[in-house]
């Protein structure tokens, strides 16, 4: 594919004198409108792809409508969007996908809270309910209040894919509505357990890192990136079928794997080139 020209349009009004020449109208670029689907936890990076992005030839007005990520595959699957980027897909969905990052599920404790490490088991039977007190882990003399996102959010999906197994969350767990709202409870309250993602991070809460039997890995870009830290799940644009050879959409997708596109990933996320 080749590289989108980066082009700038400056509009420059000026008042030389009554004698000046007047300068012909510029050309009006081609505007290519396009529509992607997006989940909450998209939203920003799909911001920054759009204003980063400039075609060959014209701009791009894009129009992002965000939805759940079970409702943007929902449509898609009916035809009713072609496209749309998410970091959960199941694998049940027979749908052309292409990755653009990879997302780190980050498993976040109270910033004061200095237990050293966590293993996937011991991460599963805490969500149980099944582990209540941070000594039986290594860490401080608090029972441990257990934060989950509501049982369908995109990263509840990734959480129970990757951490649960099939087994349920245990009902005394606080319930928040978002990546966002987790770091809040998580960063209340001192015996807290929680799980984001990787772009969510913040100092006010502690990303444990993951104990696979050799030095503890913590969730970085870095990490995330070279598959150090298995706790990860693709960012994909998905669709009915692959856009055309010579659209705009296939020009916009290659353009994310680039280079380019991949220094803007790399800002929140894990990236596709090393």
């Amino acid at each position: 594919m080749k590289r989108a020209k980066r082009t700038i349009v400056v509009l420059s009004l000026a008042l030389a004198s009554c004698q000046g020449t007047i300068a012909p109208p510029a050309a009006t670029p081609q505007v290519f409108s396009l529509q992607l689907l997006t989940t909450p936890e998209m939203v920003a990076l799909v911001q920054e792809l759009a204003a980063e992005f400039t075609p060959d030839s014209g701009v791009i007005s894009l129009r992002g409508v965000t939805t759940r990520w079970d409702n943007a595959i929902q449509q898609v699957q009916a035809g009713q969007a072609s496209y749309a980027l998410t970091s959960f897909v199941p694998a049940s969905a027979a749908l052309w996908a292409a990755p653009v990052g990879y997302d780190g599920l980050a498993i976040i404790v109270h910033a004061g809270n200095p237990v050293a490490a966590l293993t996937i088991e011991q991460i599963r039977q805490i969500f149980q309910g099944r582990i209540t007190w941070w000594a039986e882990v290594g860490g401080p003399p608090l029972p441990i209040t257990v934060v989950a996102q509501e049982p369908n959010a995109e990263f509840s999906q990734v959480f129970q894919a990757q951490i649960m197994d099939g087994q349920r969350i245990t009902p005394s767990a606080r319930l928040a509505l978002s990546s966002a709202r987790t770091i809040d409870l998580v960063a209340q309250t001192p015996g807290a357990i929680g799980y984001v993602s990787l772009a969510a991070l913040d100092g006010r809460v502690r990303a444990v890192p993951l104990d696979q039997g050799s030095t503890p890995i913590a969730p970085t870009r870095a990490t995330v990136s070279s598959g150090a830290y298995p706790l990860r799940t693709s960012i994909v644009v998905v669709g009915l079928t692959a856009p055309d050879e010579h659209s705009i959409y296939r020009e916009w997708f290659a353009w994310m794997q680039s280079a380019a596109g991949q220094a803007i990933v790399g800002r929140r996320y894990g990236t596709l080139l090393p």
